[in-house]
């Protein structure tokens, strides 16, 4: 499993990928390095918040989030 890992551990963020390595990569390591991140953080908000409509509130999080993490890009560390 080091593989998965292997873009994060040098820099502390993970490397850039053109979209043909991306969109190559096996499937947990293609998910782990778009989308899990900003789904983590959107889905503890999402836990803290507990909104009344929570489809509504997590799409609107992403939504509003997702320049934050481009195609791999990790969360601010203020977060």
């Amino acid at each position: 499993k080091s593989m998965e890992k292997e873009t994060t551990e040098t820099s502390g963020a993970p490397s850039k990928k053109s979209r043909a390595e991306i969109q190559s990569l096996p499937t947990r390591q293609y998910l782990d390095q778009t989308v899990v991140p900003i789904l983590l953080q959107a889905l503890s908000s999402l836990a803290k918040e507990r909104p009344p409509d929570p489809i509504s509130f997590l799409a609107s999080y992403l939504l509003k989030n997702k320049n934050q993490y481009d195609n791999g890009g990790s969360p601010p560390v203020s977060q």
